[in-house]
């Protein structure tokens, strides 16, 4: 009787952990398609060295966002994108930052909490 009520808590064991690998798998696989779009539309649809309005007119091209922090017109401007649409955040990935220098666009990063994961950094290629 103990045999096979360890057999059956084996079985239900190995069947939830086959589940939780399943829904693990499902989560990586999104959020690398996740990395995959923001990646084309940040780092390749926009160029290095686009004026700040050639990026602002690409980005609403893709959907709607708000500039959280206010567009800031100084040469060296950062600004926090947000799409508002729920099918751009979910593609996207939510809030993202992108950043200028001498008014031309040198790339993008997203913040965790107090540290920045750069999605493209495309100053080097600036013509």
């Amino acid at each position: 009787m103990l045999g096979l009520f360890l057999v059956f808590l084996t079985t239900i064991c190995s069947y939830a952990i086959h589940l939780e690998y399943g829904k693990y798998q499902k989560n990586m696989l999104k959020r690398q398609e996740l990395v995959a779009a923001r990646y084309h539309l940040l780092c390749e649809v926009l160029k290095p060295g686009m004026s700040m309005n050639d990026v602002l007119e690409t980005l609403h091209q893709t959907g709607d966002f708000t500039v959280s922090s206010g567009v800031d017109t100084s040469p060296n401007a950062q600004l926090h994108i947000v799409f508002l649409n729920p099918k751009e955040r979910d593609l996207y990935g939510g809030a993202f930052e992108i950043s200028f220098s001498d008014y031309k666009y040198i790339g993008a990063y997203v913040l965790n909490f107090d540290v920045s994961e750069t999605i493209c950094d495309l100053s080097q290629a600036i013509p």
